[in-house]
């Protein structure tokens, strides 16, 4: 049976039971997190050596927003948020420049997949855990500035993935940690928060699916990833997409305390998602897809289910050779430093004149420079 699942590694090189799942029980993607990501050549070492052990390699993800979400900052530092090209001059040229060069590092460390842009349209606050990750607080500009980002990764040889299906721009609270409500109904959705993801997504050839809960046309506490309503009817019916369905995380807590990992697991295919990521326990793989397999062998639904996903990642493996094969990767990482130094110097000069002040709250206890070790704000989502 071809596998669905996206699962993350423990740090920054392969333990002897991660190599013996890799090799035996290759998952259909790996996510690399700021836990996996040392120095430019560790990280190259780590992705060829996972690559080297499948028949099928996996392809790699990594959410690389820049801003609070940036996985590369112990690389490339200093790289801006979503936000922040709306607040300056040349937004669409800085927000595709950004994409660009972010692009090129990918490549360069062999990843096929940036689990970017961040297309939630903003309301009047940011919800936790999404400050300074949107690109605007409408349609027009999200699609603009999101749109100019997806094609910066395109054009370097990079798949994107839209984020959060179908909108999480109004939420409650953070996903990671518990249950988040956006309390529109689906016509007030369908009329901002979905046009993104209509405009955009079969460019794309990817939408990740958010763990929300829309209890104005949906059963109250059931999550997006798990509701075939929105992740099936609203998705292909409403937002028109035939392309890869990706779900988040599967153990955030909005999601993981629902029930067993084989129980949302079915529930996360049968819902409608194609690829399923489980980032944190890569020990259970083996386990689930054995689950997975055994219910496809008995039940006729799940197994014509699993087909359709499997179709839907094969297709989507093809996009991203197609623009792999277009854009070799730089001759070497100082390439990669070199644009993106140029990049950040015209940005800057995009920028208002302000005072530069960062609340206690959001500055960093250690420098932005080239060490080991890990933050916290690497793992975000």
């Amino acid at each position: 049976m071809p596998d669905l699942l996206g699962i993350g590694i423990t740090g920054k090189t392969l333990t002897d039971l991660e190599r013996r799942i890799l090799r035996d029980s290759t998952p259909y993607a790996v996510v690399l997190f700021g836990r996996n990501i040392d120095s430019a050549k560790q990280l190259r070492e780590l992705v060829r050596e996972v690559k080297s052990l499948a028949r099928i390699p996996p392809l790699f993800m990594i959410d690389e927003e820049g801003g609070r979400v940036d996985r590369l900052r112990q690389l490339i530092p200093g790289l801006p948020s979503a936000e922040a090209f709306a607040e300056g001059e040349r937004a669409a040229e800085m927000s595709a420049w950004s994409g660009r060069v972010i692009g090129m590092a990918l490549r360069w460390f062999d990843v096929e997949v940036d689990l970017a842009p961040v297309v939630d349209i903003r309301g009047v606050e940011s919800p936790k855990g999404l400050e300074r990750r949107t690109f605007g607080a409408d349609a027009e500009t999200v699609v603009e500035l999101a749109g100019a980002f997806m094609r910066g990764l395109h054009g370097a040889g990079v798949a994107a993935c839209l984020k959060h299906f179908p909108g999480i721009g109004t939420g409650s609270a953070d996903p990671h940690y518990g249950a988040t409500v956006i309390d529109v109904s689906l016509d007030e959705l369908t009329r901002r928060d979905l046009v993104p993801f209509a405009r955009l997504g079969n460019e794309a050839h990817a939408i990740m699916i958010g763990h929300g809960t829309y209890p104005q046309f949906d059963q109250p506490d059931l999550p997006a990833s798990l509701s075939r309503r929105i992740t099936d009817d609203v998705l292909r019916g409403v937002a028109g997409f035939d392309g890869l369905a990706v779900s988040d995380d599967m153990e955030m807590h909005a999601v993981s305390d629902l029930g067993s990992y084989e129980s949302i697991t079915d529930r996360a295919l049968l819902a409608g998602n194609d690829v399923i990521l489980f980032c944190s326990h890569v020990e259970r793989v083996p386990d689930l897809q054995a689950h997975m397999r055994e219910c496809a062998s008995r039940d006729a639904a799940y197994g014509a289910r699993v087909a359709e996903a499997a179709e839907r990642a094969d297709v989507f493996r093809v996009h991203c050779e197609r623009l792999r094969a277009a854009a070799p990767p730089a001759a070497s990482f100082d390439d990669v430093i070199d644009e993106a130094a140029r990049f950040l110097d015209e940005f800057e000069k995009t920028r208002p004149p302000r005072d530069v002040t960062v609340p206690d709250v959001d500055r960093r206890q250690n420098p932005r420079e080239p060490r080991g070790g890990r933050t916290g704000r690497e793992e975000w989502t």
